[in-house]
């Protein structure tokens, strides 16, 4: 139902496309970024038929929405806005109807007026508070305070550089939806677009004050989620709510403008640093001073400076950090979690500052880097920021970009069309990451029933959208019981199918969940080693387990004479015989031991028209470590969605507002994603040094990409551009700023030369 196989066919089942027999809901949405609500004329809209309600924050009868406990209540958002809307999208009423034209239609004729107020579109510290009960729009201030000292105070070299991570939309290819419908025992049947189905449940019936037990949330096909589905968006609550006053399931189906303009943001941070560096060309300290886009409520996003600082340094030999930074509100789309969820920013600022370093200094990037990052024999090891690295080699993956980069070769075309003046510049980009995966998620759950006709079932709590889950799920099940990945089921995205589970996010699902898997496999093998041997009249000891192979269905065998053999079903239904709780299963809920750190270094190679500013990407060379690799196409697909998403930011996309708050990308006309006629051939890579800080020693892959890629192509456009003097252009680096760039220098270089 969710497997890749299903969305090449065509026939896999998102959201929209669940059979549906009930009432649809349409949002009213706020066209002004910052004002006061003078009137909401409901009336017209009533009255059209087949309308069945309309509600505003004064009928609706439901309060503040907390999306994050450890911010403060008072910025807590109502799901319908209540007296202020402090965004474009801010949703001010909706419309339930028989049919999405008739919602639609009365929708239309909701009349709004709102008194404008002072937008706040960019992040400011000392800006007019746009919650009236408190005093600041800084929620979130994260300082190492006045008596740490300066890490660069005694630098030979201080680089100091301004770097902007742009805002993005999450862009999912499928927009948010819900279906939800009400039960006769008071609670609520869900079926809703998500990265984790017990928080939204969890969600769901805290708010509305229904035991959670009652609450069934699922998920069939997601497309994607990328962070921006961590959460329950709000009208989640407000439709759950409608379906049981109104005792009929209602449906949403969010527009893509709507998603763009509502869907939690990501990155949205503009960081200050000053990179020390000796005289000897090694790194002395790194000073930041951060301020990050919170938007317009206080949502994840706000604490993500914790995790920017956590990876700052990454794995250089940077003895000392010192930090400061403030999450403001904004009138603006609220920001969350996005792809690295802080850890990106961190490494394409660092990056970049290492870059303009080694440009200043007269130094090669890729020597000044192999200089300064830390060797073997210096891991494990742990850094200022406090993350606690497990094994790496991170100039070995340095080093192997170079040689699968071919980065000589490259330099000597960018000699050779320098030598001739060729307007089309070649540049070369490097970039070193690391990232921590499952450090906020570090337990879940996970049951394998074996069926009595031998086929296994797998249910887990950390669901997919869109990695391929089932896939690396069944290849696990597959190795450790023997039996073929096509009699393996997963049943994942139900909270009925297991009572507990976690939110899919931060790489942590093949360290965590694929343990608990593995782990749980174990469980079964030994529950059934007593069975068998009672079948085999053989020790439980001298027991193995025995693939499938032509002829012979998987199961338990005698030590040295495969012959001898009971199969799985046959174990399962003695089980069944045997006990009152059906066929053999196990469950665990655990945790793994720690955090890892996947790593590597990524190489962009673009070719900048200087007299249009355009970008082509000619080639792209990633080497990612991320432990052991479970399954090599899924790894390669997870690697190459990565890096496309670090391209992407660093070329095209950036959700910008404009002076009175106006999103300025809106539909995907606007908003600027690439498509495959804009990439180059991805070449990737894997290095595999196992962690011990899980069973399967595995570490993160899906975020790798934008952790390494935006900084190399960043990189490579700034060095193909570096000899016209030109050593920083902040994000996108869109044909228009480059080209502005380039006319600045000229001119300034004019005047020079006058």
């Amino acid at each position: 139902m969710k497997g890749p196989d299903d969305l090449i066919r065509g026939t896999a089942s998102f959201v929209a496309d669940l059979p549906f027999d009930g009432l649809h809901a349409v949002f009213v949405r706020s066209d002004t970024a910052h004002g006061v609500i003078a009137k909401i004329d409901t009336s017209a809209a009533l009255a059209s038929p087949g309308v069945h309600s309309v509600e505003t924050a004064m009928t609706i009868g439901l309060g503040p929405f907390q999306h994050v406990a450890q911010l403060d209540p008072a910025i807590a958002r109502c799901p319908l806005a209540a007296g202020t809307v402090r965004y474009v999208g801010e949703a001010v009423a909706v419309v339930v109807a028989d049919s999405h034209a008739t919602a639609v239609d009365a929708a239309e004729l909701v009349e709004v007026d709102i008194e404008r107020s002072t937008p706040i579109p960019t992040p400011a510290p000392d800006s007019p508070a746009i919650y009236g009960s408190t005093t600041s729009n800084v929620v979130h201030i994260l300082d190492d305070g006045p008596d740490v000292a300066d890490p660069t105070a005694d630098s030979a070299h201080v680089v100091e550089i301004d770097i902007v991570n742009p805002r993005l939309a999450s862009a999912p290819m499928e927009n948010d939806g819900i279906v939800a419908g009400p039960r006769s025992d008071g609670g609520l049947d869900v079926w809703c677009t998500s990265q984790g189905v017990h928080d939204i449940r969890t969600e769901l019936a805290t708010y509305l004050g229904i035991d959670a037990a009652l609450v069934r949330v699922r998920s069939p096909a997601v497309g994607g989620g990328f962070g921006g589905r961590a959460t329950a968006p709000v009208e989640f609550a407000v439709v759950a709510h409608l379906a049981r006053t109104l005792g009929r399931p209602v449906r949403w189906i969010q527009t893509r403008s709507e998603n763009l303009t509502g869907m939690p943001h990501g990155r949205g941070v503009r960081s200050h640093l000053r990179l020390g560096v000796a005289a000897d060309g090694t790194l002395s300290g790194l000073d930041v001073d951060a301020i990050a886009d919170a938007g317009a409520t206080g949502h994840v996003g706000s604490l993500l400076t914790g995790s920017m600082r956590r990876q700052m340094v990454g794995l250089y030999r940077i003895p000392a950090l010192r930090w400061r930074s403030r999450a403001v509100l904004t009138t603006t789309t609220p920001v969350g979690a996005y792809r690295g969820a802080g850890q990106p920013e961190a490494n394409h600022a660092r990056e970049r500052a290492i870059d303009v370093a080694a440009l200043r200094l007269g130094l090669d990037p890729i020597e000044f880097r192999r200089r300064n990052l830390l060797r073997v024999d210096e891991l494990p090891t742990t850094q200022p920021g406090g993350v606690e690295y497990d094994a790496a080699d991170p100039v070995g993956a340095l080093d192997h970009a170079v040689q699968r980069a071919d980065v000589a070769g490259w330099r000597e075309i960018q000699r050779e069309r320098r030598a001739v003046s060729d307007h089309r510049e070649i540049g070369i980009g490097v970039a070193c990451y690391a990232q921590t995966t499952g450090r906020m998620l570090p337990v879940d759950s996970a049951a394998v029933r074996i069926e009595l006709d031998g086929r296994v079932t797998v249910a887990c709590g950390s669901p997919g959208h869109g990695q391929s889950h089932d896939i690396t799920w069944g290849a696990i099940v597959s190795e450790r019981l023997g039996v073929d990945v096509a009699d393996v089921t997963v049943v994942d995205a139900d909270t009925d199918a297991i009572p507990t589970g976690v939110t899919t996010g931060g790489s942590a699902a093949s360290q965590v969940v694929a343990s608990v898997i593995a782990t749980v496999c174990d469980d079964v093998v030994e529950a059934a080693r007593s069975i068998a041997a009672d079948l085999l009249e053989a020790a439980v000891a001298d027991l193995i387990v025995v693939a499938a192979e032509p002829g012979r269905r998987a199961g338990l065998a005698v030590r040295g004479v495969p012959a001898r053999r009971v199969t799985w079903a046959e174990i399962s239904q003695e089980a069944a015989a045997e006990s009152t709780t059906g066929c053999l299963a196990a469950t665990r809920t655990e945790s793994v031991a720690g955090a890892a750190h996947p790593y590597g270094a990524h190489i962009t190679v673009v070719e900048v028209d200087t007299e249009t500013g355009a970008v082509t990407l000619l080639a792209h060379t990633a080497v990612d470590d991320c432990g052991t690799v479970l399954q090599a196409a899924v790894v390669t697909g997870q690697q190459h969605g990565g890096s496309v998403a670090g391209l992407s930011q660093a070329l095209f996309e950036s959700a910008t507002f404009d002076d009175d708050g106006l999103p300025e990308g809106s539909t995907l006309l606007t908003y600027l994603l690439p498509s495959a006629a804009d990439l180059p051939s991805l070449d990737v890579h894997t290095m595999s040094t196992p962690t011990d800080r899980n069973p399967l020693g595995t570490r993160g892959i899906g975020e790798n990409g934008c952790n390494g890629a935006t900084a190399s192509a960043h990189n490579a456009v700034i060095d193909a551009l570096a000899r016209f003097g030109i050593e920083h252009i902040d994000l996108p680096l869109t044909p228009e700023r480059i080209w502005t760039a380039l006319a600045s220098t000229s001119v300034r270089q004019g005047a020079l030369d006058g």
